[in-house]
């Protein structure tokens, strides 16, 4: 199927050359390069036949044996040969103005001989595939269209016609061929690992144990000091990952417990896994929910390299089949076994139709930046997968999704830690210091994890109320961060994600606990002006929707000379999974915890959970950075490169 995108790039290229047409000017260059537009529809168009072969043999033809589908390559080239023999060679052209547009046209008249007979066969091909079907009669339908649509001269009625009945045929034969894919036992998975390569199987990898325990396939491993219990996909967005401490710390026989929400599309642990390592060898329960959809591996490679990684061809084949399911499903109405697919159908086809365009535009604009700079490709289907799936979702339902991810978590880890004979940490028993820390997005969840309990006031989330909740650099909104033509964008298309939007100044009102918030003074993604204004600014900025009367925010400055600079992702551990170049626009890159993390997120998370340190108090504590000594071969950082501002 490889001929139907350079159909379509032939036509693109041919309406292209019509609308630079007045911009280029009438002269040799435009005439050349109309040249090049007649000789491609005459080499590209017979290609058609292949296609329509191939199937004709995917739907039991007797007569589309191995040496006709051999013969169909021939028979393609053998015309295009004679459509540019008899048309092309000789091709003189002149200057004409149609609908206000310059183009060249040929001085004789030319009747498309090839292109009806290649429109004729695939109809015909098209009647059989009905007559064999009794049912799919899309492949007949494009090839009427495109017969007509080439039939009209372009003297009358300009290249519209012929242009856009190309387009249309190659829909048919592109939906014709999904149609005999077997789509209704089809995996998703199972699909994309065959695409892409990269998928990890759920099957348990080497060091896990895999189990089962009320209806929830469960993977479990052993650390020095710690268990990780891992259930769930990033594909069905209900993953969730529990460090389960082997000496749990406690305070007034109350535990502790750490939800740890992750930024936008950061949905993997291995993001952060060195702080989430470090929390559960203090003592603590750490719970990291993957609240949005995403195809993230579940067990992703210790190492990744770009060999392992998917390709443009791969990441374009994952979403021309997604797009080819989605027109089936969505207006020929055929079944697939897909749970999102079933979840557009019943938000109805406009809506269907807005989230399909929405997704073109998107992936269009990722995959020209590609083109420029293939370092960006390193595992980027990832992010464009979880950008796609999070347009179709309310931030409100991230929020809901982490907040039950915790309660439905430690209930199963109370019940299950009693079944495998750990009845002396009487979980069910324990009372709980709760504390939420979040980064980016999912610091904006954190801090509105209370007015979620105050709008579903639940008695098995009472438990669930933060003492406190502490954020590194986190977004105000969720659209913060989104280009603006972005937005518009999909306001445009009605995404939920843009036009319901969670935001500071709404759910501040209910955030009543103690808050601290550590924020890079370089961050390019969320600014510090967003959070607080300039002195001679009329605004405050979004941190004094914050009602709570115990708040303060904290800057940290880069030191260039140091290699460290205070941006958006100073509390990621690793970021290594994208390539660097990407990163550096998404935050910033790491291939590892730095001075950011030893001496300034981990310490004062520390100090608010073990001393129960107040936020106006970090710094009173000794949060303030100290003359550095190098940690585990990490930079040095000296005092006067930080800052510590108090806002409340």
């Amino acid at each position: 199927m490889i001929v139907l995108p350079i159909v379509l790039l032939s036509t693109i290229y041919d309406n292209l050359i019509l609308w630079g047409g007045r911009f280029i000017g009438e002269g040799e260059l435009l005439e050349t390069l109309s040249q090049v537009r007649y000789l491609l529809h005459y080499l590209v168009i017979p290609l058609f036949i292949v296609v329509a072969i191939e199937l004709a043999y995917r739907s039991q033809a007797k007569w589309a044996t191995k040496w006709v589908r051999v013969f169909s390559w021939l028979l393609a080239f053998g015309l295009s040969a004679f459509d540019v023999i008899r048309n092309f060679i000789g091709l003189t052209l002149k200057p004409e103005i149609f609908a206000n547009v310059l183009r060249y046209v040929s001085v004789e008249p030319q009747i498309p001989i090839i292109t009806i007979i290649v429109n004729l066969f695939v109809l015909a091909v098209g009647i059989g595939i009905w007559v064999r079907t009794k049912n799919w009669r899309w492949l007949f339908i494009g090839s009427v269209v495109a017969l007509i649509g080439n039939a009209l001269p372009s003297s009358q009625f300009g290249t519209l016609p012929g242009s856009a009945s190309e387009a249309v045929l190659a829909l048919s034969l592109l939906l014709t061929q999904y149609n005999f894919e077997d789509v209704e036992g089809f995996e998703k998975e199972e699909q994309l690992q065959d695409l892409t390569g990269s998928f990890a199987s759920i099957t348990a990898p080497e060091g896990w144990e895999e189990t089962n325990y009320s209806g929830y396939q469960i993977f479990v491993k052993e650390e020095e000091e710690y268990t990780i219990y891992q259930t769930g996909t990033h594909q069905e967005g209900d993953f969730v990952r529990i460090y389960v401490p082997e000496k749990p710390y406690e305070e007034n026989g109350k535990v502790k417990v750490i939800t740890y929400l992750h930024g936008f599309a950061l949905c993997m642990p291995k993001f952060y896994e060195r702080h989430l390592e470090e929390l559960a060898k203090q003592g603590y329960y750490i719970f990291f929910p993957d609240y949005q959809k995403s195809d993230y591996p579940n067990f992703p490679k210790d190492t990744e390299t770009y060999s392992d990684n998917r390709t443009l061809r791969a990441t374009f084949r994952y979403w021309l089949f997604d797009v080819g399911v989605l027109l089936i499903t969505l207006i020929l109405r055929q079944k697939i076994n897909t749970k999102e697919l079933k979840k557009l159908i019943e938000d109805g086809i406009l809506v269907a139709l807005r989230f399909i365009l929405g997704t073109l535009f998107f992936v269009v604009v990722i995959n020209i930046v590609f083109l420029f700079n293939r370092e960006y490709g390193k595992n980027l289907i990832s992010m464009i997968t979880t950008v796609i799936a999070s347009l179709r979702s309310a931030p409100i339902e991230w929020l809901k999704q982490s907040v039950e991810t915790t309660e439905i978590g430690w209930e199963k880890l109370c019940e299950y830690s009693k079944q495998v004979d750990k009845d002396d940490l009487n979980l069910s028993k324990k009372e709980v210091d709760f504390y939420v820390f979040g980064h980016s997005l999912g610091g904006l969840l954190a801090l509105s994890w209370p007015y979620y309990l105050q709008q579903n006031k639940d008695p098995k989330l009472e438990k669930f109320y933060p003492k406190q909740i502490m954020t590194a650099d986190p977004a105000p909104n969720t659209i913060m961060g989104i280009p603006t033509i972005a937005v518009w964008v999909l306001g445009i298309f009605r995404f939920p994600f843009a036009t319901q939007p969670l935001k500071i100044e709404e759910t501040g009102k209910s955030l009543n606990v103690p808050v601290a918030i550590l924020h890079g003074n370089s961050d390019k993604i969320v600014k510090p002006t967003e959070w607080v204004k300039p002195p001679f600014s009329q605004e405050k900025g979004a941190f004094f929707n914050i009602i709570s009367t115990d708040k303060k925010i904290y800057f940290s400055l880069s030191n260039k000379e140091e290699k460290l600079t205070a941006d958006h992702n100073q509390s990621v551990t690793n970021t290594t999974y994208y390539g660097d170049g990407f990163m550096e626009n998404f935050g910033g890159d790491k291939d590892g915890p730095n001075a950011y993390n030893f001496e300034y997120i981990w310490p004062a998370l520390k100090a608010v959970i073990n001393r129960n340190v107040q936020p106006h108090q970090l710094e009173e504590d000794g949060f303030e950075l100290k003359e550095l000594e190098v940690v585990e071969n990490e930079p040095i950082v000296s005092k006067s490169f930080w800052s510590f501002l108090n806002f409340g």
